[in-house]
């Protein structure tokens, strides 16, 4: 376990001068690689990281250094070592979003798995660093399904369309308007899709820009010059450009509210300075929603996320010492022993299955599930005894599922990583209690 290393350059220790200068690739790491060393590094605006195996720290500190043009002395003072299990709960930390300067942010996760796909396409990762970060995935996932963390949103943008949410209800039918294309727009437009809205128009004064972020999210560019006419055929509207004076007036919203017959518009601005004049909010069935109110209940959001933490935290730490056990797994004797302990189990419950046999026939199956069991195992044994390689013993612990994720076909449960009894009543006690 303590062969994984980390450095961390964050938003806590690092300030912006240094985090901007610093920009990792996995071709530049590849280089100081040797044949039992892995990688893997993650560039966020927030943070740059590279985790390793097999590397002196000094090579690695050198290497970002020279990079980035920093000494690696200054580096070092600026960062954040990990080392072994500290390590490992670092990264599943950094993944599940509870190290990011906004708790619980969404967009980290996906930036974790999009440097792990070009770490993949680089070859600089290998089998212990793919199972930590296989396992990073599945502590996220975990403390999105079981914890409210994820679901709480903490920008405006995200609290925009929640708001929009709550007065629709479904509002996949909903026919959606986004106004701008920046940051916070682009926020609010993902979060639309990601609720499932089909109809989404982009209008921009830039319309290359808004053809982009269609382009991305599978949405409609509108020019600017018929933004009129969008809002007029649009349900929900979210607006948020850097225009220095509204762009939807009080004079536009009442003409173009007696051709909607009245049919409600419910518009969100977060912009800053407005984007809308605040007397629209007054026009029947206009409602109109400002930073201001939507910023009162991201902080309250912030303050539930922080009451779920230690819930989160308690994931991590189960899912720490679950990668835990399998480090120390990782070698051929523990494998081979655990192989057997599988087969026996197998036996064992044929035994009960036979549990009507006389006592003569009942040793004679016993007899045959073991002899059948000593050539089942005799190759796979073998082979692993004469190639202890961590890959091989992976690759066995996979077909034979000796891990967490193994499924008692016979009991229909989900058992621990161990197939001893202690072990199976740890797990079923933590299920419990989660």
């Amino acid at each position: 376990m303590n062969r994984i290393k980390c450095v961390s350059i964050n938003h806590r220790h690092a300030p912006v001068r240094i985090r901007e200068q610093i920009r990792i690739s996995p071709k530049d790491i590849a280089p100081v690689l040797g044949k039992a060393s892995e990688a893997y590094v993650l560039n966020t605006c927030n943070r740059t990281e590279v985790y390793w195996i097999g590397i002196d720290m000094n090579v690695v500190l050198d290497l970002v250094g020279s990079l980035s043009k920093i000494d690696p002395t200054q580096l070092e003072k600026a960062s954040e070592i990990f080392a072994g299990k500290q390590a490992i709960y670092h990264l599943f930390m950094v993944a599940s979003g509870l190290d990011s300067a906004v708790l619980g942010e969404p967009q980290i996760l996906g930036q974790v798995k999009e440097a792990y796909r070009d770490a993949l396409n680089s070859g600089i990762t290998s089998t212990i660093l793919n199972k930590a970060l296989h396992r990073a995935f599945r502590a996220a996932k975990r403390i999105r399904t079981e914890t409210p963390i994820g679901r709480l949103p903490v920008s405006v943008a995200s609290e925009a369309v929640e708001l929009a949410c709550h007065i629709f209800g479904d509002i996949r039918q909903r026919k959606t308007l986004i106004i701008g294309a920046g940051d916070m727009a682009t926020i609010a437009a993902r979060r639309l899709k990601d609720r499932g809205v089909d109809e989404l128009y982009i209008v921009n004064r830039t319309y290359e820009n808004a053809a982009r972020l269609a382009r991305q999210l599978g949405g409609k560019p509108k020019p600017f010059d018929e933004l009129y006419t969008a809002l007029k055929e649009s349900d929900i509207v979210i607006s948020s450009t850097a225009s220095a004076r509204p762009v939807i007036t009080c004079t536009m919203m009442n003409k173009l509210m007696k051709e909607r017959k009245h049919n409600p518009i419910f518009i969100i601005d977060i912009a800053l300075p407005r984007d809308v004049e605040q007397d629209v909010g007054k026009i029947y069935n206009c409602y109109l929603y400002d930073i201001d109110a939507l910023k009162n209940m991201v902080d309250k959001n912030i303050t539930d996320r922080m009451q779920h933490i230690s819930k989160a935290q308690e994931i991590i730490e189960y899912e720490t010492s679950i990668f835990e056990k399998w480090m120390k797994a990782l070698n051929a004797t523990r494998t081979i022993k655990e192989l057997y302990s599988l087969v026996e189990i197998h036996i064992l419950d044929e035994l009960k299955n036979g549990a009507a046999l006389g006592e003569e026939e009942r040793g004679k199956l016993e007899r045959a599930l073991r002899s059948m069991a000593k050539r089942l195992l005799n190759r796979p044994v073998d082979f692993l005894k004469s190639h202890p390689e961590l890959a091989h013993i992976e690759h066995t612990r996979r077909i034979f599922q000796l891990d967490e994720n193994y499924q008692d076909r016979h009991k229909g449960k989900q058992t621990c990583p161990d197939t001893d009894r202690d072990s199976k009543k740890e797990y079923i006690e933590y299920k419990t209690r989660s």
